[in-house]
């Protein structure tokens, strides 16, 4: 018996650091994002991800964007959204080493993107 109380324990742990370490919940918060390889223009945007109800929401700024409450959908956790920005892109977040980091998908290939937590000074 003592054997499976391990098991189920090991398994809790598990589960629990899971849940806490998604990346719905550290991607909560303002972001930099920085897609250095976009053309000038398009490389700098202000993310800010918050959660309403059970959603997830953006509100990204930046390049000819100002885009308001983007849906974000998270599936094997990765976070994705399709958004405007002078072309249709498809973004994905994911975590990656305990930090964030994404892609977006345009029509001139893939592009990586860097992101970086706005911390407010004290």
């Amino acid at each position: 018996m003592k054997p499976f109380f391990a098991i189920l324990t090991v398994l809790l742990i598990g589960a629990t650091s899971m849940t806490f370490s998604d990346v719905s919940t550290r991607a909560i918060g303002k972001w930099e994002v920085l897609a250095k390889d976009a053309p000038e223009g398009y490389q700098r945007y202000m993310v800010d991800i918050k959660k309403s109800g059970s959603t997830l929401r953006a509100d990204i700024k930046g390049g000819e964007a100002d885009l308001k409450d983007q849906v974000l959908t998270l599936k094997n956790n990765v976070l994705t959204a399709s958004i405007y920005v002078g072309e249709y892109v498809e973004l994905s977040i994911w975590e990656d080493k305990n930090s964030i980091t994404g892609s977006a998908q345009t029509s001139s290939g893939k592009l990586s993107l860097v992101f970086k937590k706005v911390v407010k000074a004290k």
